[in-house]
């Protein structure tokens, strides 16, 4: 059914835990705080040799709207690619054709992962080094061809609202929206769109877990596109910059060393990490 997503049952749990393993048994469950396009539950269980599993159960929102962004598809693909590539990210557990039969929505279940997003580091210029080297590796990834298909096209997007005869709505609704695009709109003959890199999309402090001051994962991978890396990199110092933190020469600097590319049109991408949550900023 659309909208939010209703709490778990318990036969549901029960279901998702026998998909793991047909002799498991719940321990116990529990809601997951955030998920601003998904509802999170940690369901635990026994395995037949007593050791306890914590997985994530993902129900991701529905929309009465027509018009309004479709639930993800091919999360399980993505995080299959990430793993083969030894990226940071949870891990598959029951894939999506399942989940969503057995939740009866759009759905996935991922691994636990015991950390935390770190929005205070004690080594603030560290923990941008980790964040700049985990990136670069994604961005780095040979995106296989079964793949392809699976991820929006982000330069489509961005294509869509500079090539507009008019200022997209977001633009209009925000006092300096129009400002905005007009400014993107002078750059814009000169912004590089080759690159079909698998990139986040949402990549920003608070889709990043940590322990002991180390990057665990990456999370939060229902919207990756295909395009400019550079669009990950000004989304995070976007990001990073409104939470004060001063960390974008030790990011760009280790960004650039990783992945072996300079970084160009940086300014274009920060203007786009500006308007993406237009026109009400302060509520996103």
């Amino acid at each position: 059914m659309p909208g939010v997503p209703p709490v778990p049952t318990k036969t549901q749990f029960e279901q998702i835990a026998k998909a793991i393993d047909p002799n498991a048994r719940v321990v116990s469950t529990r809601k997951l705080v955030g998920g601003i396009a998904c509802r999170m539950d940690v369901l635990e269980i026994r395995l037949p040799d007593t050791t306890i599993q914590k997985v994530v159960t993902r129900q991701y929102w529905e929309s009465n709207t027509p018009q309004s962004r479709p639930p993800p598809r091919g999360e399980s693909a993505i995080l299959r690619t990430l793993a083969a590539n030894q990226i940071p990210a949870p891990r598959v557990i029951v894939a999506e054709e399942q989940a969503g039969e057995i939740f009866g929505r759009p759905a996935i279940v991922i691994s636990y992962l015991d950390g935390v997003p770190d929005l205070a580091p004690a080594d603030l210029q560290d923990w941008a080094r980790q964040l700049a080297r985990a990136i670069a590796k994604v961005h780095a990834i040979e995106v296989p061809d079964e793949l392809k298909s699976v991820p929006r096209s982000h330069i489509n997007s961005v294509t869509k609202w500079m090539e507009a005869p008019e200022p997209p709505e977001r633009f209009v609704k925000h006092e300096v929206g129009v400002e905005l695009w007009n400014a993107m709109r002078l750059l814009w003959p000169g912004v590089d769109t080759t690159a079909s890199q698998l990139i986040h999309t949402d990549f920003w402090p608070g889709n990043a877990l940590w322990k002991d001051g180390k990057l665990l994962a990456i999370v939060d991978w229902e919207w990756p596109a295909l395009g400019e890396p550079v669009g990950d990199v000004a989304y995070f110092l976007s990001d990073a910059a409104y939470a004060g933190f001063d960390v974008e020469k030790s990011f760009l600097e280790t960004y650039e060393r990783s992945s072996g590319k300079p970084i160009h049109d940086l300014l274009f991408w920060k203007m786009m990490a500006t308007a993406i949550p237009m026109p009400d900023i302060g509520n996103w």
